[in-house]
């Protein structure tokens, strides 16, 4: 099998046990034990320090994605490429802190009466927004040396496990709120450590500058670069995570909690495409450099299919137990049924288009990413205010299912006029007719129990997606792994 197929089976692997401990501590211990304005403080602590640990990191990421197989020489440690990253990600630290600084009171001022929880808190952006950083970093760099699947575990699982301990601990009364709080910030903290040991032990931290390998052309491309993706990538960080502070200044922190756990489960369709993409990303960087195009066309291509394939599956599976999965979230969340599905069904075409937007940010047209979020902003931002006012926390996902609908949108029309990529054909169309097949079919089970309902829909959509998959040849990733599970059985017996 390729490495995308082999690291994306793994990190998949994380992703599921991820998710299970996800449903456990969203659907059960969050309504459970805490209450939604809580749960709205650690959404909104999350969606800020993604915001500004995006813009204190001054664009390196991008650089790194983009320009690192310009540095890569294991002889000469990458080039003091490392090095180089550090200090700019300690510079972009100490101009968030000033300006941290500078608007504090603002904020808290701004939150005391909506949002105390928030405004006795505030101070916690900081470290969460320096550990975000480190992380952002670690695992980029990680990824572009060919390991994609140590960051998913840690982001999907070891994050997850941190997570369900921490509130398991206060449910049985052993820390107080307070603890809870600054326990669940450490358990989103953590990751960024455990990855920087793991360099550190491989070798890969080397803190030697090379400030001579960096050419005026190179300085030049690098400070475009990072430019462009500092701007972009901010843009983009806005339009996933202001949903839940505007939802707080309109709303309120108790209906940001609520949005926070619907949010959740409508995003259960796209996590398993970050293994998938974090890969795909390092080998489209390094197809780019040799302008093998027809190589990017088909990682585009098979990205696109297997993730409907995948997002389908997962969409189908939530969207068949809706009613399942309110009565696990109590009275308090009757109205995460829609924000579930408009996030959902944003996803899911979000998976559907592929790698679209991982081929133009690492093309000679990364500009165009930046404009495309530009405009993206534009939208999600006046949808937020219009739908809002109108639909509360629902017309905040349906902003987000049209804000990803338009943004990938702009970005398959591009790439079909630049490149001549378009990947989409019949087989598209079979396996959406599949799934709606499937959904009719499910439907027309008897509600049972909870319990018994859930494993009865959960096994049937679980049983023909195999099948289909498996046997019928849509997908030739998937034959591939049919045949090397077979393959592994017939050794085993």
């Amino acid at each position: 099998m390729g490495i995308i197929i082999k690291q994306s089976i793994k990190g998949s692997i994380w992703s599921y046990f991820g998710i299970i401990i996800g449903f456990v501590t969203t659907s059960y211990l969050f309504p459970e034990y805490l209450s939604p304005e809580l749960v709205g403080l650690f959404g909104i602590l999350v969606a800020i320090a993604t915001i500004t640990s995006q813009l204190a990191s001054l664009g390196i990421n991008g650089v790194t994605g983009r320009l690192f197989p310009v540095f890569r020489s294991n002889e000469n440690g990458h080039n003091g490429y490392v090095f180089l990253s550090l200090m700019v990600h300690l510079v972009g630290f100490v101009l968030f802190l000033i300006f941290y600084f500078l608007f504090k009171n603002y904020l808290v001022s701004s939150n005391i009466e909506k949002s105390p929880l928030l405004a006795q808190y505030i101070y916690l952006i900081v470290p969460a927004t320096l550990f975000f950083m480190a992380f952002n970093f670690f695992d980029t760099y990680n990824k572009v040396l060919y390991d994609a699947v140590l960051g998913t575990f840690l982001q999907e699982f070891f994050q997850r496990m941190l997570i369900f301990v921490v509130v398991v601990l206060y449910a049985f009364k052993l820390i107080s709120l307070p603890q809870l709080i600054v326990g669940y910030v450490i358990a989103i903290s953590l990751k960024s450590i455990v990855l920087w040991v793991y360099l550190l032990r491989r070798g890969e931290i080397n803190l030697r500058p090379n400030l001579d390998f960096i050419t005026a052309k190179l300085k030049k491309e690098i400070i475009d670069v990072a430019l462009f993706s500092v701007i972009g990538g901010l843009g983009s960080m806005i339009v996933f995570n202001i949903d839940k502070i505007v939802i707080n200044q309109l709303l309120g922190l108790e209906d940001t909690g609520v949005y926070t756990i619907a949010f959740y489960f409508g995003t259960l369709v796209v996590i398993p495409s970050r293994p998938l993409l974090k890969i795909a990303g390092t080998l489209i960087a390094d197809a780019f450099t040799t302008n093998d195009l027809g190589k990017i066309n088909e990682i585009y291509y098979k990205s696109c299919l297997n993730q409907f394939i995948i997002g389908g599956f997962l969409f189908l599976g939530i969207w068949a137990n809706i009613d399942n999965i309110l009565y696990m979230l109590g009275p308090d969340y009757a109205q995460s049924k829609w924000v579930i599905f408009f996030i959902g069904i944003g996803y899911l075409f979000d998976m559907l288009t592929g790698a679209n937007g991982l081929i133009i940010r690492l093309s000679e047209y990364y500009r165009v990413a930046f404009w495309i979020i530009l405009i993206l902003i534009g939208f999600v931002v006046a949808f937020l205010f219009a739908f809002i006012p109108i639909f509360g926390i629902v017309g905040a996902a349906m902003a987000i299912a049209l804000a990803l609908f338009l943004n990938n949108l702009m970005r398959y029309i591009f790439l079909v006029v630049k490149y001549k990529m378009q990947p989409f054909n019949y087989k598209f169309i079979i396996i959406a007719a599949f799934y709606v097949a499937v959904y009719l079919l499910v439907k027309l089970i008897p509600q049972q129990s909870m319990i018994v309902d859930l494993i009865i829909r959960g096994s049937v959509i679980t049983l023909l997606t195999a099948i289909f998959v498996f046997f019928v040849p849509i997908s030739d990733d998937f034959i591939t792994i049919r045949n090397y599970l077979l393959k592994t059985l017939k050794k085993w017996f």
